[in-house]
């Protein structure tokens, strides 16, 4: 029986062609959400590979229904896939990874320096998009797996590996509906995270609430003809400030927020409440008839949706109270589910110690924290009703994730690797 260490080395004897190959391979497919319309190139680039590893492989495909209820201008079939190998183990486990990515775009004087699509190799970097959220990780995963192929190993867990449609979008994505059909088995293994020694403790949920003012557009010459919509959504903004100061002094019970180095006074993770989008009016001579506000919330574990909703509703009517508007519209987009992690659970202790190996450190230098971002495995984590949910992966603290520039390291990617197969092949 060859030793974890004996795996380690193989992983450290991995070229630079090697990882470039298959990281291009993934990479150099715009699967951009939105549209999405590149998901059955990105599942045909990646079957072969599977199909040599002696995986078998099943195509889902997220009905026209749920499609339709995420809210965003999408094309194309939402193909998830679930590649299986039956190791005859007791113990389950499904990695899930998303296909989708954001948009490359230049953000202002911040350009690309390489093709955000073309992954480029430069002083241990691997830049592009995708390659941190989450293609590099598949990559790994793919990597740890022929290692065990090439040497023969039994796993200690039969695998599940499911490529997801429709992470950066939310509402239904692909692993979301995989869970509901019964492919979610076992220890739930996400790979959409860090490589840092971080255990994540917790995750809020996402909500977007549209809120849209009506008024009666005039000549602004003639403004007392007109109703200004945008002058009538000033009360509903004082009070959704002073709300966003009451949600923003909450703390999680249990969830640690950032550390000092960060926050400038440590607590524990908080709820969040930003106005982030505000439209009105076209021309300075024309009073606005229709002003629309869109504001974010993160919901912490710790919160209910339904009472969030209530007093985001309650503020809104405050604000009506002192506002000329005709008209007051609301709707609410709920994205993403909040979730917790039980790091006292087996499979979290498992990669605890995992990550003391690995990256050679005392426990004491973990980090345990939760963060306001949001994933998609927190649906797999409502619908099986568990804490017991790994969160690791390739990114680092320089990533740039849904930046430009966006980035992994080599030296990253062998970690994973070596996580990976300490889970799947190691006794902690």
């Amino acid at each position: 029986m060859i030793s974890l260490e004996n795996l380690f080395e193989e992983v450290d004897k991995i070229d630079k062609q090697t990882i470039m190959s298959l990281i291009t391979t993934l990479c150099s497919i715009d699967t951009t959400v939105p549209p999405g319309n590149s998901y059955r190139e990105y599942i045909d680039a990646i079957c072969p590979i599977f199909e040599e590893l002696g995986y078998t492989l099943e195509e889902v495909i997220l009905p026209n229904n749920l499609i339709n209820q995420i809210p965003y201008n999408i094309e194309g079939s939402r193909i998830n896939l679930v590649a299986t190998k039956d190791f005859g183990q007791k113990q389950e486990v499904s990695f899930f990874g998303h296909m989708d990515v954001v948009p490359a775009v230049d953000q202002g004087d911040d350009k690309w320096k390489f093709p955000p699509f073309k992954p480029t190799l430069k002083g241990g970097k691997i830049f592009g998009r995708g390659v941190g959220d989450n293609k590099g990780a598949m990559v790994c995963l793919i990597l740890a797996l022929r290692i065990i192929k090439d040497f023969n190993i039994v796993p200690n867990y039969n695998i599940n590996v499911l490529s997801c449609t429709d992470e950066e979008l939310g509402f239904y994505p692909g692993a979301r509906y995989l869970a509901e059909k019964g492919y979610a088995k076992g220890a739930i293994f996400c790979m959409d995270f860090s490589v840092d020694p971080i255990l994540l403790m917790g995750s809020a949920g996402n909500l977007d609430v549209e809120i849209e003012t009506i008024g009666r557009s005039s000549h602004s010459g003639l403004s007392f003809m007109g109703v200004n919509a945008l002058e009538a959504m000033v009360p509903i903004l004082v009070e959704l400030l002073k709300l966003k100061k009451n949600v923003e002094s909450r703390q999680s019970k249990d969830i640690p927020g950032f550390p000092d180095s960060i926050v400038a006074q440590k607590k524990n993770l908080t709820p969040l409440l930003n106005l982030d989008v505000i439209k009105a009016g076209q021309k300075s001579n024309i009073i606005p008839g229709i002003c629309h506000l869109i504001i974010n919330r993160r919901i912490i574990p710790d919160e209910k949706y339904e009472d969030v909703k209530k007093e985001i509703l309650d503020a809104i009517e405050r604000g009506k109270e002192k506002s000329n508007a005709l008209d007051v519209k609301v709707r609410f987009d709920y994205s993403y589910p909040s979730f917790k992690v039980d790091i006292n659970s087996p499979d979290v202790q498992k990669i605890k110690n995992i990550i003391i190996k690995v990256h050679n450190i005392p426990e004491n230098k973990i980090r345990k924290q939760g963060m306001a971002i949001t994933f998609d495995v927190g649906f797999v984590a409502q619908l099986l009703n568990t804490q017991n949910i790994i969160i690791r992966g390739v990114t680092y603290g320089g990533s740039n994730t849904h930046g430009v520039n966006e980035n992994i390291r080599i030296k990253d990617m062998k970690k994973f690797i070596k996580e990976i197969l300490a889970f799947l092949c190691g006794d902690f």
